[in-house]
């Protein structure tokens, strides 16, 4: 049976170690992913979403949810991933948003064409 010399003890429990901190180093904090995710999670709240827009916006906020509970436990990259994803849906969301008001805006529009030309074509009695 071989002893080991205390130098070689050293080593071995500097293993974990050094594999944790490796680890640590290969995976940087994604505090920018996160930031950005906020950000847009932000505008697309100001967007005042409704209907599928607002559907969007409640997945994009569950997304960060759960990329802020990845950060506390120091998984850093499922955590840039769930930010990535947040910031996608919250920018489809704020996307959505946008092209239903213009829609809405549209019909508005067409309506009020539709009730001038009936206004231009009724002609007042006692007029040719």
């Amino acid at each position: 049976m071989r002893l080991m010399t205390p130098s070689r003890r050293k080593i071995y429990l500097l293993l974990p170690t050094l594999a944790f901190a490796g680890a640590i180093l290969a995976a940087p904090v994604p505090d920018a992913e996160m930031a950005a995710a906020q950000a847009a999670l932000a505008s697309a709240e100001r967007s005042q979403p409704s209907g599928d827009a607002a559907q969007m916006l409640a997945e994009a906020r569950q997304d960060f949810a759960l990329a802020q509970a990845a950060m506390a436990k120091r998984k850093f990259k499922d955590a840039k991933n769930l930010a990535d994803r947040t910031a996608a849906a919250a920018d489809l969301a704020t996307a959505t948003a946008h092209l239903a008001s213009l829609r809405d805006e549209v019909d508005r529009k067409a309506a009020r064409n539709a009730d001038l030309r009936r206004r231009l074509l009724v002609v007042p009695e006692g007029q040719p």
